[in-house]
């Protein structure tokens, strides 16, 4: 994928197992062994974190963003990730946390 290109919906679909976590340019230590994204092919998402986090809802693709509606609290919460690279077996996306850049990798687990 290149900068600005559109996402393919089709390559986003199943299970992604984060790999690696970056903010800022620097690798952050942590546990990221039971961090998941899993995309459906009918628009659904479901992420979970280190602990208990966890949080689901629809997605949707516009160029190279994705946009996540958690529908888990109310009122539902949009969050909008950069998608850096996507291939057939790797995902990179961009977030921002408190004026941070972060960054996760993820491996195709299915």
């Amino acid at each position: 994928m290149h900068p600005g290109c559109t996402v393919d919906p089709n390559k986003l679909t199943g299970t992604w197992q984060a790999v690696a976590f970056f903010e800022n340019g620097k690798t952050v230590s942590a546990p990221l062994d039971s961090v998941r994204l899993y995309l459906t092919n009918n628009a659904g998402y479901a992420f979970k974190s280190q602990g208990y986090y966890q949080e689901a809802g629809s997605y949707r693709v516009a160029a190279s963003y994705l946009f996540l509606e958690d529908t888990t609290v109310v009122p539902k919460k949009e969050r909008t990730v950069k998608v850096l690279y996507l291939s057939s077996d790797t995902l990179k996306i961009e977030m921002k946390k408190s004026g941070n850049r972060q960054v996760l990798f993820f491996k195709r687990q299915s």
